[in-house]
């Protein structure tokens, strides 16, 4: 599936496992030698590494895999005079009771067989599960990191507008009013700012949640830099649903159940494992109806992402010329504050606008990624 052609930072972390140290998290705030120094990066594949390896679900369900693995080597396979011990094995391993008449080495191996892919299945489902509530607490720990870093620009371009007025003032070329008008917008933005510093110490901290350690304040996620023309996404979704019931895990463990039902169904001797099928192409049909339903909503959710963040970008320069002809024209005394704050408050909610849309784009990239069956 070609989901983009520049999105390195998002999908190495989705292919490449553990190949990565995790950072350093200090619980302490750094030495003023160390903050002179470039801030530490906890990055997403570290973040997912993290998450992966302290689950403990994650853990039970590979121990689970481990187990079914020696079960596999272990099953009897050779010999019509083992049924005995045959019977006592699927009874042990997979709690089946079948009379030892009915039973074939050949129906043993292949039900230690099904049970190990079962298995390995159910494990892949258990890293999806956490990696993607991993994969949306970074992407909105990159957003509030972003946002707090434009409420810092914009309020950094304020005190500079503050100093001038304050000159002019002193000079008689500006009025006294518009000297409040600086110093309550200064006072909005620093409130301002605050509110996103604290959103953003919210979702750093529901990100150490989900990977299992804090995360220093001083540590920073990579940065949303995604634009639209570096994303193409796939147009053939019948291509991305076939894709997905091939490959999705939750599919994969309920046909695999299928599969088992009917072998049990072929040894039995008792009406109850028909039934037993039964509700397994049930729950086969349920899972195949939940991939579709999925992929379609990832789909067009990331297509919608998409248009806004280009409608955005469109929205952002116009938008930041304008402070810019504004700042200009107050200088020159044509201009008035009034239109320096408006202009300034437009190019800010304009860049937060992208920066929404970016990393919204973002997520459903990732959501449509692992619809279709990527870890």
């Amino acid at each position: 599936m070609r989901l983009a052609r520049s999105l390195t930072a998002a999908f190495v972390a989705l292919t490449v496992l553990t190949a990565v140290p995790p950072p350093a998290l200090a619980t302490e705030p750094p030495e003023a030698e160390a903050e002179a120094e470039a801030a530490p990066v906890l990055t997403l594949a570290q973040a997912l590494n993290l998450a992966e390896n302290r689950n403990a679900g994650v853990q039970l369900a590979a121990l689970q895999m481990a187990t079914a693995r020696s079960a596999l080597t272990v099953a009897p396979a050779s010999a019509p005079a083992l049924a005995p011990l045959a019977a006592a094995f699927l009874q042990t391993q997979y709690g089946i009771s079948i009379p030892q008449e009915a039973i074939t080495p050949q129906a043993v191996g292949e039900q230690a067989r099904l049970t190990y892919e079962q298995a390995a299945a159910q494990y892949h489902s258990a890293r999806q599960q956490v990696r993607r509530a991993a994969l949306q607490a970074y992407v909105e720990w990159q957003k509030a990191v972003a946002t707090v870093e434009a409420q810092q620009a914009a309020l950094e371009r304020t005190r500079t507008q503050l100093a001038n007025v304050e000159a002019a003032v002193a000079v008689g070329s500006a009025a006294a009013y518009d000297l409040l008008q600086v110093q309550a917008a200064v006072s909005g933005q620093e409130a301002a700012l605050a509110g996103a510093q604290a959103a953003e110490e919210a979702a750093r901290s529901a990100l150490g949640q989900v990977i299992g350690t804090p995360i220093a304040g001083g540590v920073r996620p990579e940065p949303v830099t995604l634009r639209s023309d570096e994303v193409s996404l796939p147009t053939d979704l019948e291509a991305l649903i076939e894709q997905a019931l091939a490959q999705r895990p939750d599919v994969r463990s309920a046909a695999l159940d299928l599969e088992s039902r009917r072998l049990q169904t072929g040894l039995a001797t008792d009406g109850a494992a028909a039934q037993q099928v039964q509700s397994a192409a049930s729950q086969y049909q349920l899972a195949v109806a939940q991939a579709r339903a999925e992929v379609t909503q990832a789909y067009l959710a990331a297509h919608g992402a998409l248009q806004e963040l280009k409608a955005r970008e469109k929205a952002l320069e116009p938008a930041q010329e304008a402070l810019r002809l504004a700042e200009l024209r107050y200088e020159a005394g044509i201009g008035t504050w009034v239109e320096v704050q408006a202009a300034s408050a437009a190019a800010l909610e304009a860049e937060a606008g992208r920066i929404q849309a970016a990393a919204g784009l973002l997520l459903r990239l990732l959501e449509l990624h692992q619809a279709v069956g990527g870890i």
